[in-house]
């Protein structure tokens, strides 16, 4: 199946004074992708996204979003068309769950009117995120979990085409983990919604992304179909963990288990 392009990374190189993150990363994610970004700690995950957003300058490179560069769009027109959502919300306002999330709406009208589009998108993103009991409640008071989804509504009622995610299974358990990484991926079938996110468990990667980035060592160590690219002697060299990939024979679905979770990284050094 051939997909519009909507993210292009051409060449992009990056460094933190002298020290350099990642240098000639190139690939393209297509519409209605679900895309994991998976490295180890310091591999310039969360450099590579606000790369993407503009709110980093790559030393090289470029990027491309809908087949216009990113220097092409003005503010206004690139939060029409990419929602992200950062690691720390960094949120101390006395705002509801039900305010914070209109704000996504920013983009869409003025400060002076709220249209009922704007009400039923608002709406529409706390139901997709199971928040809306949430509403009336002050974002302050919420675990750390029921602000993460609130976070995560904030970016589906911004009606983007693109979100961009730095952990957002973040502070939540294993239960609401699935539920936000269900709700993600129906905007991707559904809406063609473009999702690159950044994920850990290669389990939870292998039950909902299309494909993967792997980051590490300072490239692009692999880009593709999660079915390629996860397996067991990436996750070794990237994240120095001997996993086993078994099979569940009820579903065909294949995840990985650690062949000695005491075995690490640490341990070969």
């Amino acid at each position: 199946m051939n997909r519009r392009i909507t993210i292009q990374a051409q060449e992009l190189s990056f460094s933190y004074e002298d020290e350099p993150v990642f240098a000639n990363t190139s690939f393209s994610i297509g519409a209605g992708e679900m895309v994991a970004l998976i490295g180890p700690n310091g591999s310039g995950k969360t450099t590579l996204l606000r790369i993407l957003l503009g709110l980093l300058q790559p030393n090289a490179g470029q990027v491309v979003i809908d087949n216009r560069r990113l220097q092409a769009y003005d503010p206004k027109q690139l939060a029409k068309t990419v929602a992200y959502v950062s690691q720390q919300t960094g949120l101390n306002f006395p705002l509801t769950a039900l305010e914070l999330v209109s704000l996504g709406r920013f983009p869409h009208g003025s400060r002076l009117s709220f249209s009922s589009e704007d009400s039923l998108a608002v709406r529409r993103a706390l139901e997709a995120t199971h928040s809306l009991h949430l509403s009336e409640r002050t974002f302050t008071t919420l675990s750390g979990g029921e602000q993460q989804k609130v976070l995560i509504a904030r970016a589906l009622a911004q009606s983007a085409s693109i979100l961009l995610l730095d952990e957002p299974t973040v502070h939540l358990d294993l239960f609401h983990q699935l539920q936000i990484l269900s709700a993600l991926k129906r905007q991707c079938v559904e809406q063609q919604i473009t999702v690159l996110t950044v994920l850990h468990d290669v389990n939870l990667i292998s039950l909902f992304a299309d494909k993967a980035l792997l980051l590490g060592s300072g490239q692009l160590r692999a880009c593709g179909p999660v079915a390629e690219v996860i397996n067991e002697t990436n996750i070794k060299e990237l994240l120095g963990v001997d996993m086993k990939a078994a099979e569940d024979p009820e579903t065909g679905l294949r995840f990985f288990i650690p062949r000695d979770p005491f075995r690490s990284r640490i341990d070969q050094t």
